[in-house]
């Protein structure tokens, strides 16, 4: 039987890049998610790697991203002080036609994809969810909370590392604490800020900025961290600004000058989470972070969602068999995503435990990287 008829549980990355190219793909993709508003997203901005990019492109709106971002092929390293270490190339992960990276907020890629997402004619519902569904060797039915209800050949769960869907289909497999927490901070670019700045061989991790825009930066801070700790909203610029004391850069200090006035700063735990293959019961599959999560070291987890709903849909539209797409997915996404979380949560303890030398943490980076430059 081929499908026809697609459920999208969340309106995140993930869900949206599979509507549209669901639709794209003739297919009809209805998108559900909880939030009345997909404009308003949580945290400031993320690093769209090659391959992405290069993902984005099969559905037509790589060159709006790369309009809207900020794209470059390398980074730079330095001290906690400043000083230039090394301007450190970016593997070309989605081959030579896209930029080895792009920074971008967080709201001007949803814009994107919402815009591509009405052109396409994807159905989007907004504040609503499912309240119920059961599936048959034939489709799912689904009763929503708005009271509505409705069948569709498949069901997908692209809602999140503590997705809703996968806990009803896969409610052994939960997310678990990496040993680290991340800080960011939405603050104005920094004129002399044209690519990631990364500052390392300080007390913590990582600290890091990364333009989004012409105008806008982040600047964030990966830490070791104890799972309990919590911070009320008043807190987390005092905070955050006392922990940048040792990074003395006048990047930095540009940044940490604007964290008083910023109206954009988290803290969130590090978690991850690999879901075994398959990530389909029955008609019902889990795709996005909410089968592989993992810590940003390797700038991968958009990535791996954007990839995953691309796939999806060539396959469903491929075949005449819905199970044989379903098992092909698993089979071709499952190799992929495990080496991006297995390495991140490697990198990650290696972070926290300052058990191995630079030497080691570069080349898994450098090995992650040079598998990930393979078509997915």
């Amino acid at each position: 039987m081929t499908v026809q008829r697609v459920l999208i549980i969340g309106g995140g990355i993930s869900g949206l890049t599979l509507g549209v190219a669901l639709r794209q793909s003739g297919i009809e993709a209805h998108v559900v998610e909880l939030r009345s508003d997909l404009r308003q997203q949580a945290g400031v901005g993320l690093s769209l790697q090659g391959n992405s990019v290069a993902a984005l492109s099969r559905i037509g709106v790589a060159a709006a991203c790369i309009k809207n971002g900020m794209p470059n092929d390398h980074l730079n390293l330095r001290r906690p002080d400043g000083t230039l270490v090394a301007r450190q190339p970016i593997m070309p992960m989605g081959g030579p036609d896209f930029p080895g990276t792009v920074g971008i907020a967080r709201t001007a890629l949803h814009e994107i994809l919402l815009a591509a997402a009405d052109a396409a004619g994807v159905n989007l519902g907004l504040g609503i969810s499912f309240a119920s569904f059961s599936s048959d060797p034939g489709g799912v039915d689904v009763r929503f909370t708005d009271g509505s209800e409705g069948r569709y050949d498949l069901m997908v769960g692209a809602d999140g590392v503590h997705s809703k869907t996968r806990a009803r289909v896969f409610p052994d497999t939960i997310a678990a604490f990496c040993g680290q927490a991340v800080w960011r901070a939405g603050v104005p670019r920094p004129k002399d800020i044209l690519t990631t700045e990364i500052h390392v061989g300080g007390p913590f991790g990582v600290v890091g900025i990364c333009p989004v825009s012409m105008d806008a930066a982040y600047l964030y801070i990966v830490e070791a961290a104890d799972p309990s700790m919590r911070y009320t909203d008043s807190e987390l610029a005092a905070v955050m600004t006392g922990k940048l004391e040792a990074y003395t850069g006048p990047l930095v200090r540009e940044c940490v000058d604007h964290l008083p006035q910023s109206t954009a700063i988290s803290y969130r735990h590090l978690e991850w989470l690999l879901l075994p293959a398959p990530w389909n019961h029955g008609r019902v599959l889990i795709i996005g972070d909410a089968a592989h999560c993992n810590p940003p070291v390797l700038a991968q987890g958009a990535a791996m969602g954007i990839e995953d709903a691309v796939v999806l849909a060539e396959l469903l539209a491929a075949t005449g068999s819905a199970d044989s797409a379903l098992a092909d997915f698993s089979a071709r996404r499952f190799p992929r995503a495990s080496l991006v979380v297995n390495s991140s949560v490697q990198l990650c303890e290696w972070e926290v435990t300052h058990l191995v030398g630079p030497q080691e943490i570069g080349q898994l980076m450098l090995d992650s990287q040079k598998a990930l430059c393979q078509p997915f």
